[in-house]
């Protein structure tokens, strides 16, 4: 007899020593890692970048473009570039310096000289818009950035864009 009572007891024991290492293991089990958050919190401010149809290929675009990321990283400004698509004249360009002056960027920097030339087209539109060029040949209340090399044009743009 003494036989039979063991048995049941030491069911009883085994089960709840199951539960109690599962519940154990769940609770010691290691949580998945977190994902690496992939998000920037902006300022409520951006800083736009026209270039010539080769975009950012052109040495000058490419340092600007470099400066204005700079920037960005600094201060938490958004930056984009926009290219001007089909006739590389001043009279195409100011329908995407329009673009950019109507998505109301703080900072508009235009790059080679139809982008320059069509912010001399366009510029009285945007007032309120800081207005920067990279060659060309503008005339106040545009900004000229010093062209005389790739480290000069960044550090220009980036200043200009950190102060905006």
């Amino acid at each position: 007899m003494r036989g039979r009572l063991l048995r049941p007891e030491v069911l009883v024991a085994t089960a709840a020593a199951v539960v109690v290492a599962a519940i154990v293991a769940w609770l010691l089990w290691p949580s998945p890692a977190e994902p690496e958050v992939r998000e920037r919190h902006y300022e409520a401010t951006t800083a736009c970048l026209l270039t010539g149809d080769k975009g950012l290929a052109d040495e000058p675009a490419r340092a600007a473009w470099a400066g204005m990321r700079e920037a960005s990283a600094e201060t938490a400004v958004k930056v984009q570039y926009l290219a001007i698509a089909g006739p590389q004249t001043a009279a195409n360009g100011l329908s995407y310096f329009n673009t950019l002056g109507v998505q109301r960027c703080t900072v508009i920097v235009a790059v080679g000289d139809v982008p320059v030339a069509a912010m001399m087209d366009g510029h009285a539109r945007f007032p309120d818009i800081r207005q920067v060029a990279v060659g060309g040949a503008p005339a106040e209340p545009i900004t000229a950035v010093d062209t005389s090399s790739p480290s000069s044009i960044e550090d220009g743009v980036r200043e200009v864009v950190t102060n905006a």
